[in-house]
């Protein structure tokens, strides 16, 4: 458990760099087990090989010439010929006698080499060793010492160990400058990570040196897109919670001047401050009308919050142009004098809520009432194109000023508070607007040029 705690709690360059270290040993080591197998393998074979010419040449040789000193036992001993080679004559059960191997018991078969011990007890030392059946029915004895043999081998393990601990001090400075270097793109993706929870959304991954179909690569280009979301996604929320603060101071003032207006009055009553019935009656009119202004600011909010939910499916088909050309008689009947140019498509359909469209339709010619002279032009027109109904109302009063244009669609918002506020405007009107088009699955637009007028044009998917 205190092994794995510690694997786990290491970093990742220096767990990546033991393991390389542990696989390079274990592939090694397997390696120099299987070279060393097979060296020595060979090597010994080059010994029976050995063996098996020399009892060979003794089967086919004169015996006088080997030595043999007489048929008593103890005359049959070990020759030894260049140092490391050992033979020997036996007749019958006899065995070698002398220093140099020990002669197994029982004989070992003709044409077999095995490895023995030395005669003496006290020597380390490891022969191979053969027979072969003579004509004359002795046994050719041929033994030898596997000590260069061995010091062969123990020489290759040596200089294999070496070798190995060289490879593991250059794998250890390489394999960790390497694997620094590959990691050092998620060390900086960590270091980008630490600053984004600080509240740091800035920073990205961009390093010239990652390929981009590498893993590191591919996890830098995630991040970096994850990150874009974020930092979208924060700004969103704080346009929306600057949006909703604002939209609460605005309609906290709204609603704060028509109920002073109604307090005062009411504690004018209550004082005993109106002196007679027709200062009562002035009185009681002028809280009504608050009361109204107050219920059609309501009533807006209301109808901007349903259009947050209402569902688009429950749309029907609408004569478009129905709505706007009795919208248009209607806004002549209270404005005669006013020049009015209509022109409306015939069979302008689309789908949507009758009531909202008439009721934008509305708020963009009393806009044109309440933001422009009585003698000022208004050209409504309505037409289809590409599959799309586009209304225009176009008027020729003052404009809008440049710098309040980006704003005519925020909730309460007006270009001239002032002058709005006195002729009954609440703000809300293109807000309105805009809420219906983005229903509807279209689009609003304000233009107004520095010469002067103004053109609202709202564009909805005709059928």
């Amino acid at each position: 458990m205190l092994t794995r705690r510690w694997w786990r709690n290491r970093p990742l360059r220096t767990r990546l760099s033991l393991l390389l270290i542990v696989l390079l040993n274990s592939v090694l080591t397997v390696t120099s087990l299987v070279t060393f197998s097979v060296l020595r393998s060979s090597l010994y074979k080059e010994l029976d090989h050995r063996l098996a010419t020399t009892t060979a040449g003794m089967a086919t040789a004169s015996t006088s010439d080997i030595g043999i000193v007489g048929k008593n036992p103890t005359d049959y001993g070990w020759i030894k010929f260049g140092g490391d080679l050992y033979v020997a004559l036996l007749s019958g059960d006899q065995r070698p006698h002398g220093p140099g191997p020990r002669y197994p018991d029982p004989a070992p078969p003709a044409g077999t080499a095995v490895t023995v011990p030395a005669d003496d007890p006290a020597s380390s030392a490891k022969y191979r060793l053969a027979t072969a059946r003579l004509t004359d029915g002795r046994t050719a004895v041929a033994a030898v010492d596997t000590a260069a043999t061995e010091a062969a081998v123990s020489s290759a393990v040596r200089l294999f160990i070496a070798l190995q601990l060289l490879a593991d001090v250059a794998l250890a400075v390489l394999g960790v400058l390497v694997v620094r270097r590959s990691l050092r793109p998620l060390e900086h993706a960590a270091h980008t990570a630490d600053r984004i929870a600080a509240g740091d959304f800035a920073p990205r991954l961009v390093d010239a040196r990652i390929a981009p179909k590498t893993e590191v690569g591919r996890l830098s280009d995630a991040l970096n897109r994850m990150l874009d979301q974020i930092h979208a996604a924060l700004g969103a929320r704080d346009a929306s919670e600057e949006r909703l603060r604002q939209f609460v101071a605005d309609a906290s003032h709204e609603l704060r001047t028509p109920l002073q207006s109604i307090r005062g009055y009411g504690e004018l009553y209550q004082r005993g401050a109106l002196p007679d019935t027709r200062a009562v009656d002035e009185a009681m009119e002028r809280m009504l009308a608050e009361v109204h202004r107050m219920t059609r600011l309501v009533e807006s909010l209301l109808m901007l919050a349903r259009f947050d939910e209402e569902d688009p499916d429950d749309l029907e088909p609408v004569d478009l142009g129905r709505i706007v050309t009795e919208s248009c008689r209607d806004a002549a009947a209270v404005e005669p004098a006013r020049p009015w140019t209509v022109a409306v498509a015939p069979d302008v359909t689309v789908r949507g809520d009758e009531a909202q469209l008439r009721g934008v339709v509305a708020n963009v010619l009393a806009n044109v009432r309440m933001h422009t002279p009585p003698d000022a032009a208004c050209a409504v027109k309505l037409s289809v194109s590409g599959g799309h109904a586009t209304l225009s109302v176009a008027d020729e009063g003052p404009g809008i000023p440049a710098e309040a244009l980006p704003h005519v669609f925020d909730r309460f918002y007006r270009a001239d508070r002032s002058r709005s506020r006195a002729r009954g405007g609440s703000g809300l009107g293109l807000s309105i607007v805009a809420a219906v088009a983005d229903l509807h699955g279209g689009t609003v637009r304000v233009e107004s040029p520095e010469s002067g007028g103004t053109r609202v044009e709202m564009t909805l998917p005709a059928l």
